[in-house]
């Protein structure tokens, strides 16, 4: 019966290594150790994992890294001294040292197993695949040029990623990888609809190529590259790693090497498509710290394809000529695609036109618009509203505007029955806002409100953002201009980039400055404010969305700025008619106006701006105010009135 019970598989992993740590305390022994006696017990423990129903890690890890039986057995006798402390007393009688070494180990071996000189070289890490298992004494110090012991004598250590899976038979997870098995469904979710579908066959067929490829798949951050991985790789029955470099750029030189070993683990056991998810950024060097990194992960790549995602032109040049073909992500969603996802999320009795339309007014791919997605169900949820509530669409897509210290966003929005101008001043704002909503060009729209200040030409602009649905952005220049060579055009760069993500109407007040008429070079300091005014103008006509300039200095504006500019608005002074509307305007709310305050009188006393006509009926109520007479009178207004004129001695006539 005995004899009919050894040979019966394992039922357990810890009945499994307590059979290897009875080897090992028998290999300890002085006596009886031959290599006829060893491979009764190997030859007899293999049996029993043969027979043995439960997934064996020690097994798949040998199977999978295609370890010799020597390599196996040191591997072993260290997962097993780590688990076993009655192993440790032999290696502390003989060497005095509290951890065995890589020696101690074939000490215990080398009566019972071969281990020749290329099996050493192999443990040290000469391409034998225990470098990738064991730490040889990595947390040494090396001291005046020296280590202060050999390397056979460092203390053997198993890696902690391969140790906890012979202890589990599963991966820790760690926040420097993720892990989709290939049986793994796609969460719903995480596809909206399939997108790249040209991209998609392209993939799928490098990576049924047999010779393992590096593709470079390049698209901006959400553009989907992570969820193509994961469907091609689906589709072939592939697991798929996700990488990511920035844990290895700010890891320490162990946590590096840790690391390292770890990722080669999870390739050989589960065979991936390995996907690189390169840092934004990178501290010191970003050449030098690739190539350390680069040299360690294609080393342990083995068979695995590997796609390496960029974000940026800068990372794509990095990684450029490590990979073999490259597949370029679209950026934006579109207008089919959104019309896709609307119809998909949202049910028919509250699925509206106006949804399509303003999501036509921004640029977003397929993570912006899963992020805006979110934030608008919470809105509706939150206030118990429907999905057909326009203003929770508006709120949600302005919490997601970006902030910068390059400019700030104009909140205030007003209707255009709210903006007072001339007649063929409002005519032609009417026509710009009528062909800025069925603009479809692939460069963008410029229009330049000129005229005298407080004409309304900031007042325009944002009744043109709210007509087409738009974040007004307004560009703070004091923080464009810098004095260092290059720093301006980085910051103009920056501002377009900004602008192009979030869709966002841009804004120049007092552009004169910035877009002012170039110089002849005198200086060195002539020549890279021209170098930054080109720049200016080249980043002006790629950008795809609709600018406003705005300037009471239009003589001013250099002439290839001003051909560029597709449509030009005057702003001038009101008429009489116009100043006593305006000042009605100004004067309600609040305090009632008495009923002998002649507005026509008013408005024909002094030709002021829109802008100074606000600032009079704004100081017309605090003087009410303050002397409680219950009513702005005339007296109040005579008074704001004077004050206002004074600014610039305005001639007041008759009232």
């Amino acid at each position: 019966m005995k004899e009919s019970v050894s040979h019966e598989g394992f039922h357990s992993l810890e009945e499994q290594m307590q059979e290897y740590v009875d080897i090992f305390l028998w290999l300890q022994q002085d006596k009886g150790k031959t290599p006829g006696s060893f491979e009764e017990k190997r030859a007899l423990l293999e049996e029993r994992e043969r027979k043995t129903a439960l997934f064996l890690p020690s097994v798949c890890l040998r199977e999978c890294c295609s370890l010799t039986q020597a390599e196996y057995w040191v591997l072993m006798f260290a997962f097993c001294f780590e688990l076993e402390n009655g192993l440790c007393i032999d290696c502390r009688n003989r060497y005095k040292e509290n951890w065995p070494s890589l020696q101690y180990a074939m000490y215990l071996l080398s009566p019972v197993i071969m281990i020749g000189f290329d099996d050493v070289a192999g443990f040290c890490g000469g391409g034998g695949a225990l470098q990738d298992i064991l730490i040889l004494g990595q947390e040494e110090e090396e001291t005046e040029g020296r280590w202060e012991r050999g390397l056979l004598q460092r203390p053997l250590l198993l890696n902690p990623a391969v140790f906890y899976f012979l202890l589990t038979g599963s991966l820790a997870q760690e926040d420097w990888y993720s892990f989709y098995a290939a049986s793994e469904e796609i969460h719903k979710g995480q596809e909206l609809f399939p997108l790249h579908e040209e991209e998609y066959r392209r993939l799928c067929g490098y990576l049924r190529e047999k010779e393992p490829l590096r593709i470079l798949l390049h698209g901006s951050k959400g553009s989907g590259a992570h969820t193509l991985v994961r469907r091609a790789a689906r589709e072939l029955g592939r697991n798929v790693v996700v990488f990511r470099v920035k844990s290895l750029m700010c890891a320490s030189k162990s946590r590096r090497s840790y690391i390292c070993q770890a990722l080669c683990l999870i390739i050989r056991l589960s065979a991936p498509v390995v996907a690189v998810e390169l840092a934004d950024e990178i501290p010191g060097s970003p050449g030098e710290e690739w190539e350390q990194v680069r040299s360690r992960l294609l080393r342990g790549l083995g068979g695995s394809h590997l796609c390496i995602l960029a974000n940026t032109t800068a990372q794509v040049s990095l990684v450029r000529e490590e990979t073999d073909v490259g597949i370029t992500l679209k950026d934006a969603l579109s207008r089919e695609e959104k019309r896709l996802a609307l119809d998909a999320w949202i049910s028919p009795e509250d699925r509206r036109q106006w949804q399509e339309d303003l999501l036509g007014n921004y640029r977003l791919n397929v993570g912006e618009w899963k992020k805006r997605q979110k934030t608008i169900s919470l809105r509706a949820r939150e206030g118990a509203r429907s999905l057909s509530d326009q203003d929770i669409w508006l709120e949600a897509m302005q919490d997601r505007q970006e902030a910068s210290r390059f400019g700030k966003f104009i909140e205030d929005r007003y209707g255009p029955e709210e903006l007072i101008l001339p007649e063929d001043c409002r005519r032609q704002l009417e026509t710009v806002a009528r062909l800025a909503k069925a603009w479809r060009g692939k460069q963008g729209l410029q229009v330049l409100f000129y005229g005298s200040s407080g004409t309304g030409k900031t007042m325009a602009a944002a009744v043109l953002a709210g007509q087409l649905q738009l974040p007004l952005w307004k560009v703070d220049l004091s923080q464009v201009f810098d004095k260092y060579i290059g720093e301006t055009e980085k910051h103009i760069d920056e501002i377009f980039r900004l602008a192009r993500r979030n869709r966002y109407l841009l804004f120049f007040d007092e552009a004169d400055a910035l877009f002012a008429k170039r110089t002849a070079v005198k200086d060195s300091h002539d020549r890279y404010a021209n170098v930054s005014a080109a720049f200016l103008l080249q980043r002006m006509e790629e950008h795809e969305g609709i600018l406003i300039l705005a300037t009471n200095l239009k003589d001013h504006f250099d002439d290839a700025f001003v051909r560029r500019i597709r449509f030009a608005v005057k702003f001038r002074g009101l008429e009489r008619e116009g100043r006593a509307r305006l000042w009605r305007k100004a004067l309600e709310g609040g305090l009632p106006v008495a009923r002998d305050v002649d507005f026509n009188a008013l408005a024909e006393a002094a030709e002021l701006s829109p802008a100074r006509i606000s600032a009079a009926a704004h100081v017309a109520k605090l003087l009410a105010s303050c002397d409680g007479s219950g009513a702005v009178t005339g007296g109040h207004l005579r008074e704001a009135l004077a004050l206002e004129a004074g600014k610039d001695e305005t001639a007041i006539r008759g009232f």
